[in-house]
């Protein structure tokens, strides 16, 4: 697949690039994993001066509006240059949720978020929960003085030094049994230093740091609701799906600059005489490593565009993308390390930090064969499946004669 890009794009994706190679080389990561919080002032204040704070928030809210392929282009180069900061945690899930579901006199929160003055983190993820979509069960229940939270929330990236929290939770009825399965859901505001909330700190494999948070009967004021009082449900699945696809175009990154490091090593290294990158079994694996690097860009490029040219298609586009991407990353991940030999896990030698960036990419929302299913339960549901993802088809369906079952529609 060849993409052409605009010139907003090109330029976003060429000035992320060129500041990442100026300001983030691999002795720049070192210094932003040794800060306590993975997030040094400077760094981020730097993303807010060169618009990566506002670029997935919408114009009306005072962002810049950017599109899903603006935001893959910039994870896409951060993937490539391992950042740890927490980008995606912060900006393109707590603030763009913000921004697409508060109140008007909500959205003064966005402010010093976008200036890079403060930093929000949405708490969605809890034990034993593969799926994002899953019924949350951290329970929110309606109080005479506002609402009360009870319940955690596990391996909350960017949690440590956020100053508030964006927490899922179901709502419970008064009065009513707690049936997960029936519950909507609502999304509440919770300071960092609030009383009720436990807040443990951990350091997650590749390096990075997360959050346990803890509700104990947590009361909050009214206003502490985000957005309206109903269902956040589809909205939620909808920026968690957005975020899930840029953490795929992150990952393609990760993988390329890995491969490239190979190369780079099996085109030096001798071995009885000559470049290991000359002997043909070595050349035959980096092909494949190649190949599998350009079939996880074109699936990101691919759900990128089904999702921007349909919105009813997000959430199979982005099923679609992690599979694909998480199979890669695992392929490409693994034979990186064993054509390096015993340098692919050194701590000192970038291989083995892409290494575990990439495993963990793999294990962040489910495994891909948990979304390969829900890829192919949505295409059986839809009858999408009967189109091709490429071809981009405008026109209505046709019926298609089936022998002995008479029409079927296409």
């Amino acid at each position: 697949m060849q993409l052409s890009l605009d010139e907003q794009s090109r330029l976003i994706e060429e000035s992320a690039l060129q500041w990442l190679s100026a300001e983030y080389d691999f002795a720049g990561r070192k210094q932003s994993l040794a800060d306590p919080l993975s997030c040094p002032e400077r760094v981020w204040s730097a993303f807010a001066h060169m618009g990566w704070l506002a670029l997935p928030i919408p114009e009306a809210a005072g962002g810049l509006g950017g599109r899903l392929l603006d935001i893959g282009l910039l994870m896409r180069a951060m993937g490539r240059h391992l950042v740890v900061e927490p980008y995606a945690a912060c900006v393109l899930r707590a603030a763009r949720l913000l921004a697409l579901h508060a109140t008007p006199a909500q959205r003064a929160w966005l402010t010093p978020l976008i200036a890079g003055n403060g930093r929000a983190v949405l708490a969605h993820d809890e034990s034993a929960q593969h799926d994002q979509a899953a019924p949350r069960l951290t329970q929110a229940l309606r109080t005479r003085s506002g609402w009360q939270l009870s319940g955690e929330k596990l391996l909350v990236a960017g949690g440590p030094g956020a100053d508030w929290y964006s927490v899922s939770a179901s709502l419970i009825p008064s009065g009513v049994p707690f049936q997960s399965g029936a519950a909507s859901l609502r999304v509440f505001r919770v300071p960092a230093d609030h009383a009720g909330l436990t807040v443990r700190h951990c350091t997650l494999a590749n390096g990075t740091r997360a959050a346990d948070l803890q509700f104990n009967e947590l009361t909050l004021a009214p206003d502490a609701l985000i957005g309206p009082d109903s269902d956040a449900s589809d909205l939620l699945q909808r920026v968690l799906a957005e975020a899930g696809l840029a953490a795929c175009w992150e990952a393609s990154g990760a993988m390329q600059a890995l491969f490239d490091l190979t190369r780079r090593y099996t085109a030096q290294r001798q071995q009885f005489g000559q470049p290991l990158a000359q002997f043909q079994v070595v050349a035959h694996r980096l092909a494949e490593i190649a190949v599998k690097c350009e079939e996880a860009l074109a699936a990101c490029q691919l759900a990128t565009l089904c999702a921007e040219r349909n919105s009813e298609e997000l959430h199979s586009a982005y099923a679609m993308a992690r599979s694909k991407v998480g199979r890669c990353a695992e392929f490409v991940s693994r034979e990186c390390v064993q054509l390096h030999g015993a340098m692919g896990v050194s701590d000192d030698y970038p291989a083995a930090s892409y290494f575990r960036a990439l495993d963990a990419f793999r294990h962040q929302a489910g495994p891909a064969r948990h979304h390969s299913t829900r890829f192919a339960r949505l295409m059986l549901e839809s009858g999408a499946w009967r189109s091709s993802r490429t071809l981009m088809q405008d026109h209505a369906p046709t019926p298609l004669f089936v022998p002995g079952g008479g029409e079927a529609a296409r």
